[in-house]
């Protein structure tokens, strides 16, 4: 009986497909979110890029690897791998940087249902036309009052440094 009860639920999900109630145009709105972030980032509007953020307190940061969080632990025996948003930093970085600054992005994958939005892709962070450090990024967007807002942002980070104009490291 127990056996039977466990195979149930299985045999009903292996037939079924993830299913999103999208449409184009919310589709459209968001690959225009994050064309905008990627205009901001180039234009260093850090102000700009606020207003595509939900709120000040939303998810904005790298994952730590397992030597980042040992390393953080050893000042704080309860650091969970993420730690404060990273957003005013960013917005910092933007405002005040002397260099050219850009996010790439390649592979972009853009999944919808209703009010909830997932954003993946590929990118580089590019520092005077040399690739600083890239990864998998990953945002999770909310429509509210009819607007697109980005609910939260994270990820990987490997240091690349790579000069695009010649293609050399």
């Amino acid at each position: 009986m127990l056996l039977t009860c466990g195979l149930i639920p299985q045999a009903f999900a292996q037939g079924r497909e993830l299913k999103f109630n999208s449409n184009a145009d919310d589709i459209r709105k968001i690959s225009n979110l994050v064309e905008e972030f990627r205009q901001d980032v180039i234009h260093k509007d850090g102000y700009a890029i606020t207003k595509l953020i939900l709120n000040p307190d939303v998810l904005f940061h790298h994952i730590n690897n397992q030597e980042e969080v040992d390393n953080a632990r050893k000042q704080n025996a309860q650091f969970d791998g993420i730690g404060p948003s990273q957003l005013d930093g960013f917005v910092t970085l933007l405002a005040t940087s002397k260099d050219k600054l850009e996010e790439k992005f390649q592979n972009i994958e853009i999944r919808q249902d209703g009010p909830l939005g997932l954003v993946t892709f590929n990118y580089d962070f590019v520092i005077n036309d040399k690739v600083h450090h890239s990864g998998l990024e990953v945002w999770q967007v909310c429509k509210i009052d009819g607007q697109w807002k980005i609910l939260s942002v994270t990820w990987t980070k490997y240091i690349v440094t790579t000069d695009l104009r010649r293609g050399n490291p």
